[in-house]
């Protein structure tokens, strides 16, 4: 079903790819499980091909990402924290609220400046900042930053790899696993650090 959507975007007329490539970018942070990183990466292929440009594709997928990041940055923001823990929704548990809320509490912007390299979280990130009331003249440009890098990784890969451009679909999944694995160790050494001190 995936490999005929690619080959189905790859007939489609630059103008529409381009907002495909908006809306796949912004709706990966709405909906996490959306393989977002896997079109952006096929996208970059297709510039190897010669059917799209590179600065288009780019700034096309960093402004569906930042748009994203801050459309949940001002949902959280206009509802608060109150509001989502009594809500505990399925996918922004109480509990993953609270875990962020630790990791916000030590690294605060850093956290929102590396959440495209966090996967999972992302969305709970973003979200988290509106609920913190964080100041959007400094969460927005952390969040672009964190988008410039990471999609200039992607962008990068596909490009250069080209026809094997799911070698980075292969590396971005053992990437995922790691980064998930070191996650659960954090927050595992955080919780047991304060209940120590408890």
């Amino acid at each position: 079903m995936f490999e005929q959507t690619i080959v189905t975007i790859n007939t489609l007329p630059n103008e529409t790819i381009y907002f495909l490539l908006f809306i796949n970018s912004f709706i990966e942070y709405i909906f996490p499980p959306f393989p977002g990183d896997t079109i952006m990466v096929f996208s970059a292929y297709l510039v190897g091909t010669g059917k799209l440009h590179f600065l288009t594709v780019y700034l096309v997928s960093l402004a569906g990402s930042v748009s994203g990041f801050l459309a949940l940055f001002l949902l959280g923001k206009h509802y608060g924290r109150e509001f989502f823990l009594k809500k505990n929704y399925r996918f922004l548990s109480r509990e993953m609220i609270l875990k962020v809320e630790v990791w916000f509490q030590k690294f605060g912007i850093g956290l929102i400046a590396a959440n495209r390299f966090i996967p999972g979280v992302r969305s709970a990130v973003a979200l988290f900042a509106g609920i913190s009331n964080m100041k959007i003249m400094i969460t927005a440009p952390a969040a672009l930053l964190s988008s410039l890098i990471w999609n200039a990784l992607l962008m990068s890969g596909g490009y250069y790899l080209g026809k094997n451009w799911h070698l980075v679909l292969t590396i971005l999944k053992h990437y995922n696993e790691v980064i998930a694995v070191l996650i659960i160790l954090f927050v595992s050494y955080v919780l047991w650090g304060r209940r120590r001190k408890a």
